[in-house]
């Protein structure tokens, strides 16, 4: 992408410093123990060394036994991830495993779940590309839909953007209308225009609507500091809530509709807010 976004990695979504729990733990101690501390998971230790994990679904409070040894998963490279692997990387990954190990010299460094979905990283990596979305959208609209007052847009909407306008005005800041327009009324405009959500790579309207419905979304938890993932343990098809699929597939019409705005020409000009800002007076009005 032409300007720098926020990346973040799997070490730095993952929760450290890791506790672990020793082989000859009760089960029902374990099961004890990741509800007292909000874990969905653990490594097991015999003597110094990782040999396994154990996670909440894998033991209750009536589970019996004296070792945690036939309820463990083994500490395989299934269940490693790099501390590198970029966001896009993770989230396919936990799409397949609900719970990630990063390693260090003989230990664990870090857990990775997708309740750490949820945490500052995700949602700085996210709202960048929203921001971003949201910049190119407005130079979409402003090029292929001047007219966009007269689209499904409501009256409320508008009156709300042209008050904006008019304090901007006031400050002596104004850039054009449509900067003041909410993610939501974008999405309206593109899902009305043919020209529009065939720019952003969408071959229906109501494949538009639906997809960028689900970015307003998501973008309105990110800035509300709402839950990204509310579902962390069931499919996309009997699930309520956000799953980590419905996340992975929300992220990816992200990047392919600025892939495709991009490819088209619509990438905002970063010199051009300037030049408005410069040029828009109180007499300049629509």
């Amino acid at each position: 992408m032409p300007r720098d976004l926020y990346d973040c990695t799997a070490a730095e979504l993952a929760t450290k410093p890791v506790e672990h729990l020793p082989h000859d733990t009760s089960p029902s101690d374990a099961a004890e123990w990741l509800t007292e501390n909000g874990y969905d998971a653990a490594p097991v230790y015999r003597d110094s060394d990782p040999v396994g994990f154990i996670h909440e679904d894998d033991v209750t409070t009536d589970t019996t036994g004296d070792t945690l040894d036939a309820y463990l998963t083994p500490l395989t490279i299934t269940h490693m991830i790099s501390g590198d692997a970029a966001f896009p990387a993770v989230l396919a990954a936990l799409i397949e495993h609900s719970a990630y190990f990063l390693g260090g010299h003989n230990h664990v460094s870090g857990v990775l779940t997708r309740a750490d979905l949820n945490t500052a990283p995700a949602r700085m990596y996210l709202f960048d590309r929203i921001t971003y979305l949201e910049e190119h959208l407005r130079k979409l609209v402003l090029m292929e839909a001047p007219d966009w007052k007269r689209t499904s847009v409501t009256v409320s909407e508008i009156e709300a953007i042209e008050e904006r306008y008019e304090d901007a005005q006031a400050a002596n800041v104004a850039l054009e209308e449509i900067h003041y327009a909410q993610f939501s009324t974008l999405e309206t405009i593109v899902t009305d225009v043919e020209a529009c959500w065939q720019a952003c790579g969408f071959s229906r309207d109501e494949t538009a609507d639906a997809r960028l419905h689900d970015v307003t979304e998501l973008r309105n938890d990110v800035a509300h500091a709402n839950l990204l993932v509310e579902n962390t343990d069931s499919d996309r098809f009997l699930s309520s809530g956000r799953t980590t699929e419905n996340l992975h597939d929300t992220l990816q019409t992200i990047t392919e509709v600025l892939a495709s705005l991009q490819d088209a020409g619509y990438d905002p000009d970063p010199t051009a807010a300037r030049r408005t800002e410069q040029q828009v007076g109180p007499d300049t009005r629509p």
